[in-house]
């Protein structure tokens, strides 16, 4: 492309634009994407049920008994990244992150002295 330049090699201009798309607004181009593509933003993951529970080839740890009868697990990631907990009766999870394994405990015990959930 030949762009204009001032005495030190700036580009002052640059070359009018080509194409079958040289002269129309930006609405007119973002109209014909939307018209093209028709973009489906349905799947977000607000939309979608995720599981929270530990997956297979998660390290397991202590579980505690809840009050209302149910467990809450300690657990690694598969990966050894991310300690956290998960109660199988409200659903709860919280997440620690990497060497937190001794605050997941204590958090699953005092979860589990407090979640009656059936």
């Amino acid at each position: 492309m030949n762009y204009a330049t001032d005495t030190d090699g700036r580009i002052v201009a640059a070359p009018a634009q080509e194409g079958p798309l040289a002269n129309i607004t930006r609405e007119e181009r973002y109209e014909l994407i939307d018209a093209e593509w028709q973009f489906d933003l349905s799947n977000a993951v607000d939309s979608r049920e995720v599981s929270r529970k530990p997956e297979r080839g998660d390290h397991i740890g202590k579980q505690f008994r809840t009050v209302g009868g149910n467990l809450v697990t300690t657990a690694r990631t598969a990966e050894g990244e991310e300690s956290y907990t998960y109660c199988y009766g409200c659903g709860d999870r919280r997440e620690f992150g990497y060497g937190w394994d001794d605050r997941a405990r204590d958090h699953a015990n005092e979860h589990a002295g407090a979640c009656r959930a059936a």
